[in-house]
């Protein structure tokens, strides 16, 4: 996802250091965001991260770690990030029961309903990011994917995580409001 990329001539030549710094700082933060909601899952016996929004993102991890990215780095990154989302997945199910006693039929259910909107979200990423890359929509100089010249996958990991981003934020703030407590997240989350 733009590791690869070459600057075209008209562009500054450090343009691709300085997107690709500003992407693995975003991506550390991301990361100590993810702990940090799992640890905080387990400390309050709730969970963080909203049900509306963790199958998405966890989709979009799944589908960039096997589909999209070419990179060794950007791959185990993703993976990693898979590994720590799966502690909040875990801990979405082991105290989200208690979440949800206004809605008995989804605390039952909160594996299956995590397993079955993943597996939605998978598949619209997955036919959203191969739609992407078969188009050609967007091809840009100094961009590859897998050899293929042209497809900017930073561009498209863009635009399909804008989706479960804003998801997860919105989300977020209407768990809190409608919850009426910071349980599963704190404000040094936020």
């Amino acid at each position: 996802m733009g590791s690869n990329d070459i600057s075209p001539p008209h562009v500054y030549p450090h343009t691709v250091a300085v997107g690709a710094s500003l992407c693995a700082f975003g991506g550390g933060l991301w990361t100590i965001c993810y702990i940090l909601l799992a640890r905080e899952s387990f400390r309050s016996k709730s969970y963080g991260m909203p049900l509306i929004a963790l199958p998405g993102n966890l989709a979009w991890e799944i589908v960039y770690s096997i589909y999209v990215t070419e990179a060794p780095l950007e791959r185990i990154v993703f993976i990693s990030w898979l590994v720590i989302n799966s502690f909040i997945v875990y801990g979405t199910i082991k105290h989200g029961k208690n979440e949800w006693a206004h809605s008995p039929s989804v605390a039952r259910n909160l594996a299956s309903c995590i397993f079955y909107m993943t597996l939605w979200w998978v598949l619209m990423h997955y036919g959203f990011a191969k739609w992407w890359v078969e188009s050609g929509v967007r091809m840009k100089d100094g961009k590859s994917w897998f050899g293929v010249q042209g497809i900017d996958t930073t561009e498209l990991g863009f635009w399909s995580a804008s989706v479960p981003q804003v998801t997860l934020s919105l989300g977020s703030l209407g768990m809190l409001l409608s919850r009426e407590h910071t349980g599963g997240l704190t404000w040094g989350i936020w």
